[in-house]
């Protein structure tokens, strides 16, 4: 087996039936360009390859291809970055607004060797997963209760989660923008997990599609993935909503039964690959005021910690004003080591020295 095959192979195992359809598009268009080439300088239609992308025409002009860019081809630029890491196509020209991609010849005869025969499709798969469509309860202001604000934000959720397409939500702010808690919100209503996809490796998240079939996914620390192609397994299953896997012991085949929504939180846009960006509804968030952030925690430490109204306000002013924090999660911890407002002072002295 030629490495090109090897190559195609594994892109196919990865992308599933999308590597099948964009690699059936790419063979066809290439073949189709280069049978269409005339001479830049005198239209020639009369040319010999010299090599994968030189042509000599019969008057002895000899010229290099332009290549197609990844519109041309109907694929998206996100599948041509990946062909180009794998070595199977070749960046033929680039300018601030295009790049154009050729195929070489031993890739061509790669995509062929596979795609008539022995190619990955789901009705071959050994494991067809689909998730049990189950009434999916009805969103609702409810669900944000412990935070403060807001409203145009949530109401943006609310119109995505109960979209009948796919819509996701991209949330961006620092430290203290409640993302995490909104995130957090979701999670306790729709009783699904939150992934840290800073801490996700590309099988991490494959793997966590294709054993749920998600219909809400929720992923924290989207800015902290190292390499953007890491996530291209979710770029595949926001767009599609399907995915088909080779893993260990098993090929895999997932599609959503309704529809996939994804939404994320990032400290910043900045170490986001354009291709998973554009997906995304983003919504910018500001920090709180020590007012709000009072509010807030005050809110969760009677809700969900069972404080009363005094304790929890004592707890908020002290982790605002003499931590200096507004981390909701530090009024809780303190909630849970302290059930007196004078072993709250106390606590809180002991963090105060130790810090």
């Amino acid at each position: 087996m030629s490495r090109a095959v090897e190559r195609v192979r594994e892109v196919i195992s990865r992308y599933g039936a999308d590597a099948l359809e964009y690699l059936g598009r790419i063979r066809d268009k290439w073949v189709e360009y280069k049978s269409s080439v005339k001479c830049y300088q005198c239209e020639s239609t009369s040319v010999k390859w010299i090599d994968d992308f030189t042509y000599e025409c019969d008057k002895g002009h000899r010229n290099k291809l332009i290549g197609l860019e990844s519109w041309e081809y109907g694929v998206p630029p996100w599948f041509m970055s990946v062909l180009q890491v794998k070595g199977l196509i070749q960046v033929l020209y680039r300018s601030k607004s295009s790049t154009m991609y050729g195929v070489p010849d031993e890739v061509l005869k790669a995509i062929n060797t596979i795609l008539p025969g022995g190619a990955i499709t789901p009705e071959e798969n050994v494991e067809i997963a689909e998730a049990i469509e189950k009434p999916r309860p009805e969103p609702t202001p409810e669900i944000f209760s412990d935070i403060v604000g807001l409203e145009d934000v949530k109401d943006i959720l609310l119109k995505a989660l109960k979209a009948d397409k796919p819509v996701h939500v991209l949330i961006v702010g620092g430290p203290a923008t409640a993302k995490t808690m909104i995130l957090e919100a979701l999670s306790r209503f729709y009783d699904v997990p939150i992934i840290l996809a800073g801490a996700s490796t590309r099988a991490g998240l494959r793997d966590y599609i294709v054993e749920n079939v998600p219909e809400i996914m929720l992923i924290d620390e989207l800015d902290k993935v190292e390499n953007p192609l890491d996530l291209s397994v979710l770029l595949t299953w926001m767009e599609t909503q399907k995915l088909t896997v080779t893993m260990v012991t098993k090929k895999a085949y997932v599609k959503c039964p309704t529809v996939c929504k994804v939404i994320a939180a990032a400290n910043t846009v900045k170490r986001i690959s354009p291709e998973l960006l554009s997906r995304f509804v983003v919504v910018n968030l500001k920090p709180y005021t020590d007012e709000e952030v009072k509010t807030i925690c005050i809110n969760i430490l009677r809700n969900r910690e069972g404080c009363s109204e005094e304790l929890a306000g004592k707890i908020a002013d002290s982790v605002v004003n003499k931590l200096k924090s507004k981390d909701p999660r530090d009024c809780v911890k303190i909630a849970r080591l302290a059930k007196t407002p004078e072993e709250v002072n106390k606590v809180v002295e002991i963090l105060i020295k130790r810090k």
